[in-house]
């Protein structure tokens, strides 16, 4: 269990000034709110540790998680919060796994955001889980001029350069990471993207999709790839990773890109984040343009925040795992309309397809060598066009 992260516990928050009533104390693990109606004065004041008189509900959106949005008041002023959580328990019972993620984004406010420097988060007042729940009470970022990322439109290259930076902060603040470093961190981002693959032909072939590549259609051929890339990761490039990083989980402050929704966080492959952030953010014929400036750009501010290995896009090994990353977008290909709206799927879809192409990345994975290799330790030029080249074969 994760402990609460209570950062204005005994103190004012902003435009709630003034003295405590009382000593006040953290609700019950057992009593988080489980419905939009149980945002109430008294959970709140119990939570953030200043007198709450009332609540009004401005906004709800429904999602993988539910944001509530509130104006909390007390007589010296008001603040505009989001409540993210689960709170509808219709959706939890149809998929009691979903609890999983809640608690994860708690964990990262809790464990991991306050070790990092370089990134800029929203601000998280308290967030806490128990078994049927997971809550973050954080600042509601319109409420300060922010505007949300559209995974429809795409970003500028300098956008996305700032964005590389904030990704480079994370990564190199956890470069390295082992899964005994974060024992609550569960790895299971690999299984749930195959379990997705066991509908991913009938979804791809099925009408008003948008337009995949015959062979990317491939329902064995593309679950086979997918197990033996999630096999063959350089753990050279071993890091905490966002894990969804695409435009629909950003938000621009004064316009400069920052990362929320932190329910995919896991220990994976840096370029995970990295070519996936990178083709879902441009246009196809921008990424084709820039994408290795960028990542040349991301290198160097990796070594700017103390990774010290002498990272080149030069390095064949980088190279590949760079390619091979771009398997994150599959998710998108197969995206039902259901979970995003059809515009956000066509969009995107269209752009992984294309950088899944252009790389060649199911004929790259194809051709790697056996795992046993890299598991002894050798961590380089293990892949099969990289050993006929050095070997002459």
């Amino acid at each position: 269990m994760a402990d609460t992260i209570v950062e204005q516990r005994n103190v004012s928050l902003p435009a709630l000034d003034g003295r405590l009533d009382q000593q006040l104390n953290t609700p019950p693990k057992s009593k988080l709110p489980a419905v939009a109606s149980d945002i109430s004065p008294a959970w709140l004041t119990s939570v953030l540790g200043v007198k709450v008189r009332s609540v009004k509900r401005t906004n709800e959106v429904p999602g993988t998680a539910t944001k509530l949005y509130v104006t909390a008041k007390n007589e010296n002023g008001e603040r505009r919060l989001c409540v993210k959580g689960g709170f509808n328990p219709a959706f939890i019972e149809q998929m009691p796994w979903i609890v999983m993620i809640y608690q994860r984004e708690v964990e990262f406010f809790n464990r991991i955001a306050p070790t990092l420097k370089g990134m800029d988060l929203p601000k998280a007042w308290w967030a806490d889980y128990n078994q049927s729940q997971g809550i973050v009470v954080m600042e509601d970022l319109a409420a300060r001029g922010c505007t949300f990322g559209n995974p429809v439109e795409t970003w500028p290259v300098y956008r996305v350069r700032q964005g590389v930076e904030q990704l480079a902060a994370l990564h190199a603040k956890t470069w390295g990471v082992q899964p005994a470093d974060y024992p609550w961190l569960t790895s299971d981002y690999d299984q749930a993207i195959l379990t997705l693959m066991q509908t991913y032909g009938a979804v791809t072939n099925g009408p008003d999709r948008p337009y995949v590549h015959e062979y990317l259609r491939d329902q064995d051929r593309v679950t086979a790839v997918l197990k033996k890339h999630y096999r063959s990761r350089n753990p050279k490039f071993q890091c905490l990773l966002h894990g969804d990083a695409h435009l629909g989980n950003t938000y621009l402050d004064r316009g400069a890109p920052r990362f929320l929704d932190w329910q995919m966080i896991h220990i994976g492959s840096a370029f995970h984040d990295v070519a996936y952030y990178i083709a879902g953010a441009l246009t196809v014929e921008n990424r084709r343009m820039y994408e290795w400036r960028l990542l040349d750009h991301y290198l160097s501010i990796l070594a700017k925040f103390g990774v010290r290995e002498n990272l080149k896009t030069s390095d064949e090994d980088l190279r590949i795992e760079y390619r091979k990353a771009f398997l994150a977008g599959v998710g998108w290909l197969m995206c039902p309309y259901q979970m995003q709206p059809r515009e956000c799927v066509h969009a995107m879809a269209g752009r992984y397809a294309a950088a899944l192409d252009d790389h060649k990345v199911l004929e790259l994975v194809e051709s790697l060598l056996s795992l046993r290799l890299l598991r002894k330790g050798f961590h380089s030029t293990l892949y099969l066009a990289g050993w006929v080249r050095r070997s002459g074969a």
